[in-house]
């Protein structure tokens, strides 16, 4: 996990060790911590600001670390221990901020805040997959969201396998086959065939990356919560990316509808 994905994508109560020890290049051991590394992070980050409403770049603001013997947090009162807030503020607006919280407990380092939620952040960045999913689809969406923020990954995971085999049976109504199978039949496929039966009418970032269902699967009936929090992050951009491709393909077929009955008006005035 790195550092990026350890301060967005992490659920709240992830808790990773925060002392490793390596080894340099003479071969002497050293301490390694990851809240130095947390505390050093200053790259800038493209994501979605709840206030904007649209996709904004935020860069580090400032970081506040204190010592066990401070007890107030950024965000209460904490135990007394060595926590470290970073602040992140977009790029459009210096208002508009997004904070994070991580205290060291024990050998752990623990995050344990975050404002806004994962979910006030993505709510209403999902809006716009009212256009390619059912309304219903997209409050599951909405579901597995909030549920990643409440640290409940194998949840998560059982609502983006819907969503994926949603995409695929509503890919294969749609689709305008040869020879066409009955929907019964298809439904009684294993998923590997669905795929290949309906991949030319699919989002190629789908197709290439069909095994994610495989992961799903895997992290509802196998993995810990743990490990499915790791997972969760690749899960979510593959099936992301996807929509993204459905939704611009729509967008180019909406616009050549636009332009055909156009060109077809100016034709019309011509011809007279």
């Amino acid at each position: 996990m790195t550092i990026q994905e350890l301060i967005f994508d992490s659920p709240i109560y992830f808790r990773i060790e925060n002392n490793y020890v390596q080894q340099d290049s003479e071969g002497d051991n050293y301490n390694y911590y990851i809240i130095d590394d947390l505390e050093n992070f200053n790259e800038k980050v493209e994501c979605y600001c709840p206030k904007c409403g649209k996709n904004r770049v935020f860069a580090t603001d400032r970081v506040v670390r204190r010592s066990p013997g401070m007890s107030n947090s950024h965000f209460g009162a904490v135990s007394r221990k060595t926590s470290l807030t970073k602040t992140f503020r977009c790029s459009q607006d210096k208002s508009h901020e997004l904070r994070f919280e991580f205290l060291i407990d024990g050998e752990d380092l623990v995050k344990i805040a975050e404002y806004p939620s994962k979910f006030d952040m993505s709510k209403k960045a999902i809006v716009p997959y009212e256009k390619v999913l059912l309304k219903e689809k997209v409050s599951e969406l909405g579901r597995a969201l909030q549920l990643e923020s409440y640290g409940y990954s194998i949840a998560a995971f059982l609502h983006y396998r819907r969503i994926f085999e949603f995409i695929i049976f509503q890919t294969f109504k749609k689709a305008a086959i040869k020879d066409k199978v009955e929907e019964f039949d298809f439904r009684h496929m294993r998923m590997e065939d669905k795929i290949k039966y309906v991949k030319d009418e699919l989002p190629e970032y789908f197709v290439e990356n069909s095994h994610v269902y495989g992961v799903l699967s895997k992290g509802i009936h196998e993995l810990e919560e743990k490990e499915c929090s790791v997972y969760l992050a690749v899960v979510k951009t593959i099936i992301y990316y996807s929509l993204d491709e459905s939704l611009e393909k729509r967008n180019k077929e909406l616009r050549k509808e636009a332009y055909t009955k156009k060109l077809s008006e100016i034709n019309s005035k011509l011809s007279k």
